[in-house]
């Protein structure tokens, strides 16, 4: 990966970050998997829930750098969609 070609500590730390976001991206994945599987209501709650920290997990790494005045993103998946948009001293999250 990067690291392998740059060999310096930006580069090692941006592969350790890239390895950690596709493990995220597999655990969230896992996690929509589950989600016709659940036997109640209660469970898909629960695994909706754990769905949501994850991304939350993956859009609030703290490294992320906001330029402008308003920074705006938005994922639909195949059953939900998730818009976070960041503003100058602001933070909002929805989720439907």
């Amino acid at each position: 990966m990067l690291a392998t070609i740059l060999k310096s500590p930006a580069a090692t730390q941006t592969t350790i970050a890239i390895v950690e976001a596709f493990a995220k991206l597999r655990e969230l994945s896992r996690v929509i998997n589950r989600l016709p599987e659940a036997e109640d209501e209660a469970q898909q709650k629960s695994l909706m829930q754990k769905g949501d920290e994850i991304l939350a997990e993956i859009l609030d790494s703290g490294d992320l750098e906001v330029t402008g005045d308003e920074t705006t993103l938005e994922m639909s998946l195949a059953f939900f969609k998730v818009k976070r948009e960041k503003r100058q001293g602001q933070d909002t999250e929805s989720g439907a």
